[in-house]
C-alpha cells in the first residue's frame, strides 16, 4: 500500500513539473499582455530571462493569493535593485518560504501561543525590512541623482549627447553612484535595444519618490522635444535638491535633540539627583537617627 501512495505521489509530482514546462511559456505570454495593458513592468532582461523557471515565478506571484501583497512591495522592492522575476523570488523566499520554515521549526519545539507569535513575526518583520530597505534606498538614490546631474552637466558642456552621457557615466561613475547605476544600466539596454529615448527616459525615472531624478528626467526630455538649454536647468535642479537635503538635515539634527532630552530626562538627571541630594538625604538620615 506504501509503495502505491509513493508511486502515485512521484506520478504526480513527474505530471506537475511537465505542466509547468509546457504551461509556463503559454501563461508568461498571457501575463506579459495584460500586463502591457495595465501598463505595468514585467522584466525579463538578461541571460535566462526567457527561463521556464522565471516565468513560473511571474505566473505564480501574479495569482490572487500573492499579488495584492506583492504590489505593495514593488516600488520598495524596485528601488533596490530588483525587478522582474528576481524580484519576485526575493518575495517568495522572504515572505513565504522563510514564514513557513519558522513556523515549521516552531511548532515543533515551543507551545501553541509561542509558535502563533513567531509565525507572526515571520511574516510582519520581512514585509517591514522591504519597505525600510526600499525607503533608504530611495533616499540614497536622490543624493545620487544630485551627483549625476552634475557629471551630466559637465559631459554636455564638453559636447557630448545625453545618451552618450549616460553610457559613459555608467561605465566611470559606478562607485559613485552605487544605487543609481542599475538604473542607468537599464537605461542604456533599453536605448540599445532600439527604443524611443523617451520611452527609456520614461523608464529610468518611474519611480515617483525619486524626485530630483523625476526632475532630471522631464529635463532631458523637454531639451529632446523643445531644444531648450539643460545646463541651467540642471544648475536649478542641484540647488532646489541641496535645498532639500539641508532641510531634511535640519529636521534630523532637530530630532536628534528631542531625543537626547529624553535620554537625558530618563538616565543623567535622576543621576544628577543623587549626586547632588544624596550627601543632604544622608545628612537628614543622620541628625534622625542621633
Amino acid at each position: 500500500m506504501n509503495n502505491l501512495l509513493y508511486l502515485a505521489a512521484a506520478l504526480l509530482g513527474l505530471a506537475a513539473i511537465i505542466v509547468v514546462v509546457y504551461g509556463a511559456p503559454r501563461w508568461a505570454l498571457k501575463i506579459r499582455t495584460s500586463a502591457r495593458l495595465r501598463r505595468q513592468r514585467v522584466d525579463l532582461d538578461g541571460p535566462g530571462g526567457e527561463s521556464a523557471t522565471r516565468q513560473s515565478l511571474i505566473w505564480l506571484v501574479d495569482r490572487k493569493l500573492f499579488a495584492g501583497d506583492f504590489q505593495e512591495l514593488e516600488p520598495a522592492l524596485d528601488a533596490t535593485g530588483r525587478r522582474g522575476s528576481g524580484a519576485r523570488a526575493y518575495y517568495l523566499a522572504l515572505c513565504w518560504v522563510l514564514p513557513a520554515a519558522v513556523a515549521a521549526v516552531a511548532f515543533h519545539l515551543f507551545d501553541v501561543v509561542s509558535a502563533a507569535l513567531a509565525l507572526l513575526g515571520s511574516f510582519y518583520l520581512p514585509r517591514r525590512f522591504i519597505r525600510s530597505a526600499g525607503r533608504s534606498a530611495e533616499i540614497q538614490q536622490n543624493r545620487e541623482a544630485i551627483e549625476l546631474c552634475h557629471m551630466t552637466r559637465m559631459l554636455m558642456e564638453a559636447g557630448l549627447s545625453p545618451e552618450r552621457s549616460l553610457k559613459l557615466i555608467a561605465h566611470q561613475a559606478r562607485e559613485l553612484m552605487p544605487g543609481l547605476i542599475y538604473r542607468i544600466d537599464r537605461f542604456n539596454r533599453v536605448m540599445d535595444s532600439g527604443a524611443d529615448r523617451t520611452a527609456a527616459l520614461n523608464e529610468l525615472g518611474h519611480n515617483r519618490n525619486l524626485t530630483v531624478l523625476r526632475s532630471y528626467v522631464a529635463l532631458l526630455k523637454q531639451a529632446g522635444t523643445l531644444g531648450s538649454r539643460v545646463a541651467g536647468g540642471l544648475d536649478q535642479i542641484i540647488e532646489e535638491a541641496q535645498q532639500q537635503e539641508r532641510g531634511k538635515l535640519k529636521e534630523q539634527t532637530n530630532r536628534i535633540g528631542a531625543r537626547m532630552t529624553v535620554i537625558m530626562m530618563l538616565f543623567m538627571l535622576p543621576s544628577l539627583f543623587m549626586l547632588i541630594g544624596g550627601p543632604a538625604v544622608l545628612a537628614i538620615i543622620d541628625a534622625f537617627q542621633r
